[in-house]
């Protein structure tokens, strides 16, 4: 094969020399553009039927029983909290608050307990 013979099959594959002209490429840019168009108004018209058809939906199905409301006073008398690291800490059996000694009050005018 001889470059005159590989031209010619270049130029055979190729469907032409010359680009298209811009009053093709801007109405095929316009065809798209006016199909991505009704593309959106259809995908827009069906969401609204949607949202029609689940409005109508919702309103025709029949009320459900109220909710009962827990109160707070039976909510704390059945249910107990626990920190999951208690379990870690040692048991201590004794109110700090009852254990501490009492210490007896100071008779100097400044106060203060007694050492």
């Amino acid at each position: 094969m001889n470059d005159s013979e590989l031209q010619n099959l270049i130029r055979r594959a190729t469907p032409g020399d010359q680009p298209p002209s811009f009053d093709a490429t801007w109405r095929a840019a316009e065809a798209r553009h006016r199909r991505s168009r009704r593309r959106n108004r259809a995908l827009a018209g069906f969401a609204a039927m949607l949202a029609v058809v689940a409005i109508v939906v919702n309103a025709l199905m029949p009320a459900e029983d109220e909710v009962a409301y827990i109160e707070m006073a039976e909510l704390l008398e059945s249910t107990s909290w626990q920190a999951p690291s208690d379990v870690l800490l040692p048991t201590r059996e004794f109110d700090i608050y009852q254990e501490l000694p009492v210490l007896m009050e100071s008779t100097d005018e400044t106060g203060g307990a007694l050492l």
